[in-house]
């Protein structure tokens, strides 16, 4: 789920949630109202209707008598009247000046009651199982009310309810509304930290990851899999650490090449140099004393001169190709009229110096987009490789070539003993040498290959070496194919 969805789902909760709640509390309360004063006691309450009119009958006539104009034929008429209208089997209603009854309506059942009732001073109530008895006061008379089959209403003892009714409700409404803003407040408190929780987490994932990354672990990856915005960026994350340990993995690559290289040059220059050096010496201090030894000594120099001059030349080709400065002529030209015309033209020469080239033979003839100049140097240098490392007395080198799914195949394998499988890798590095050149340099600079392979990716193909199953080492140069000529 997006972080957009989580905003849009919590502020729709935001308002379902507190309404829902604040609704479900609402008629919580209600229930609350109605259990107190329509509840459980619901039939006491219509069972006690006819008595609360009547009540309410007593309460109107103890305000009539309530003053000192009233007399007891008064009394009389209204007790008449209240038993005519309002009287029934259950009550009884009487009137007191003094200890003297001047009426009364209806039965005592009661008599100990009445007794008690008439000895307090004051209005008082009394329930006793279903007895409820009341009394009133005024200026001249003392009204005993009696309802002897009271339904015991604890609720409804007093019955001026409303009043009650009223009060409570309020205290309701004020718990309600309470209630409601305290759901309000714990709805936007939890929707709130689980919605910044879903953006802090990840926002803290992603700095520690920077963290890391400032301390030097560009192995470090982010485990983030939520899907939302933060996942893309996690990813981003975890490539630009891996870009990064490329980066870095390229830097001490290159490096440890420069400083190989910096070695490489001093070993190629120093040899010949020394050389040089030495024979100069011999020919100031008269050690060449004769002739034919100074024209010895000359040509030795001349000979290490020019290697000299090989070696600058083929660094300053290399460096012109490793920096894509190297102006390449690319013609479009067969494969047959590249590596077969050239094979026929150098066999010969080759075999002088103890080198066997193998064509063999085939009917594919492809188009080529490369530089023909360049390219014949790689196949010089790999045929010069096999005529200084390969140690046997019948040197041989065995070419072939084929087309695969447009693209142009090029094999060219020697007789000797190969490659450690270490060093193969290295083969095209600058510099490289494998121990046995080493241990020889006049055999080679180690510039060779590296040339090799720059001047095949200029063409966008590549060149691989791996060691053959039947022996030697075979070399594999791959072209794109731009058209087929049957």
């Amino acid at each position: 789920m997006t972080i957009k969805q989580r905003l849009f789902i919590s502020h729709i909760l935001m308002i379902i949630i507190p309404v829902l709640l604040s609704l479900l509390a609402s008629v919580i309360a209600f229930l609350m109202v109605w259990r107190y004063f329509w509840g459980l006691d619901e039939g006491a309450m219509i069972k006690n209707t006819e008595f609360r009119a009547q009540y309410a009958t007593v309460e109107s006539l103890v305000i009539k008598w309530d003053t000192e104009k009233t007399t007891d034929a008064e009394v009389v008429a209204d007790m008449q009247h209240f038993k005519k209208t309002n009287h029934s089997k259950n009550i009884a209603l009487l009137v007191y000046r003094g200890d003297k009854l001047i009426s009364s309506v209806g039965e005592v059942t009661d008599q100990k009651m009445k007794e008690t009732a008439l000895k307090e001073e004051g209005e008082h109530s009394y329930l006793k199982d279903q007895t409820f008895l009341t009394t009133f006061d005024t200026s001249n008379y003392k009204i005993i009310l009696i309802n002897s089959n009271y339904y015991n209403d604890l609720y409804y003892q007093d019955p001026l309810w409303d009043r009650d009714y009223k009060a409570m409700l309020s205290r309701i409404i004020v718990l309600v509304v309470i209630l409601i803003l305290s759901i309000i407040f714990i709805t936007s408190r939890v929707l709130t930290r689980y919605l910044t929780r879903s953006i802090t987490d990840p926002l803290e994932l992603l700095t520690v990851g920077f963290y890391k990354i400032r301390e030097g672990d560009l192995q470090y990856q982010i485990q983030y899999t939520k899907q939302d915005e933060f996942l893309p960026v996690s990813k981003d994350f975890n490539g630009m650490a891996r870009q990064l340990k490329e980066m870095m993995d390229n830097q001490n690559k290159l490096e440890t090449n420069r400083r190989e290289l910096i070695a490489g040059i001093s070993h190629d220059l120093r040899t010949p140099l020394t050389s040089i050096k030495a024979y100069v010496e011999g020919l100031e201090k008269g050690i060449a004393n004769t002739p034919a030894m100074r024209t010895k000594y000359f040509t030795i120099v001349k000979k290490k001169i020019d290697d000299l001059d090989q070696v600058i030349a083929q660094l300053f080709l290399f460096s012109k190709l490793d920096t894509g400065e190297f102006p390449f002529n690319l013609v479009t030209t067969t494969s047959k009229k590249l590596i077969d015309e050239y094979i026929g033209f150098i066999q010969q020469e080759y075999e002088l110096n103890g080198l066997t080239i193998l064509l063999e033979p085939t009917d594919q003839n492809v188009s080529l987009e490369v530089d023909p100049v360049q390219f014949r140097t790689v196949l010089t240098n790999l045929f010069e490789n096999a005529r200084k490392y390969v140690d046997r007395n019948d040197k041989q080198v065995v070419v072939s070539y084929e087309v695969v799914e447009e693209q142009f195949i090029l094999s060219i394998i020697d007789n000797g003993s190969g490659v450690s499988e270490e060093n193969l890798e290295d083969l095209f590095e600058l510099f490289y040498r494998d121990d046995r050149s080493r241990t020889n340099p006049s055999k080679g600079n180690g510039l060779g290959l590296a040339i090799s392979k720059k001047i095949i990716e200029g063409f966008n193909g590549t060149i691989q070496a791996y060691n053959h199953p039947a022996g030697g080492l075979a070399i594999v140069i791959t072209l794109p194919v731009k058209s087929k000529r049957k």
